[in-house]
């Protein structure tokens, strides 16, 4: 899994610095930078903080981490896809609630 790229990705979409990521997870900046760089990698809580900070369902962000092993089925590049568009459906969805 590839928990740096789902960071990367959702804190772009959600247009938010890796500080703001932090504050919202009650993370230090540093370590999501860590994560980031794949120089950590997350527990379960830390994953469940990050979705909840980026206000993203545990399980996209789980697509979003996948790698081609993890998805025997899919291409790395139709999950990619598959994850990206999930996503900006769940910001519009979120985006119209307001």
């Amino acid at each position: 899994m590839n928990y740096g790229n789902a960071i990367r990705v959702a804190r772009a979409v959600r247009g938010l610095s890796q500080k703001a990521l932090a504050e919202r997870a009650h993370l230090d900046s540093s370590y999501v930078s860590l994560l980031e760089k794949r120089s950590r990698m997350p527990s379960s809580s830390t994953i469940e903080a990050l979705s909840a900070a980026l206000d993203v369902p545990s399980e996209l962000f789980q697509l979003l981490a996948s790698e081609q092993e993890d998805l025997q089925s899919i291409s790395t590049d139709q999950a990619a896809a598959l994850g990206k568009n999930l996503l900006e459906l769940l910001v519009q969805t979120s985006e119209a609630q307001s």
